[in-house]
């Protein structure tokens, strides 16, 4: 598996979130509409975009293959953040171009080599955020 640690983050999620922390962080942008997505790639050009399952499993297929298929957006990791593992989703997403899978039940229950592993995955600013949004 490869490790990365992410300059700068695109966050694609409800607005569970703290907007305060995220306004005063210049390396998260969080955006909840799924037409800022591609808009806001352009603009700020992520290492990392993290999308919530749950709340875009509508438009996710559609957006991922737009990412993959543009050479544009080659250098970009994609995670997924889901409630629970679910085989033939995750290997579909895996298939369109989800680097990795994150899961809220696993945050739920995380051991610490659970919690490292998704802080060697980001950074852990956005990796507490991550864990914070799952309780």
């Amino acid at each position: 598996m490869i490790h990365f640690r992410s300059e700068r983050v695109l966050l694609v999620a409800p607005n569970i979130f703290s907007v305060q922390l995220l306004d005063s962080n210049k390396q998260i942008r969080h955006i909840t509409s799924v037409d800022r997505v591609f808009p806001c790639i352009y603009e700020m050009t992520p290492n990392l975009i993290v999308f919530d399952y749950d709340y875009l499993s509508k438009d996710l297929e559609r957006i991922l293959r737009r990412i993959r298929t543009n050479p544009y957006y080659n250098k970009i990791k994609i995670c997924c953040f889901k409630s629970s593992p679910n085989r033939k989703i995750d290997e579909f997403l895996k298939v369109l171009g989800v680097n990795h899978v994150i899961y809220k039940d696993e945050l739920h229950n995380a051991s610490k080599s659970t919690l490292s592993h998704v802080k060697s995955i980001m950074d852990a600013k956005v990796a507490d955020l991550l864990v914070n949004a799952a309780f």
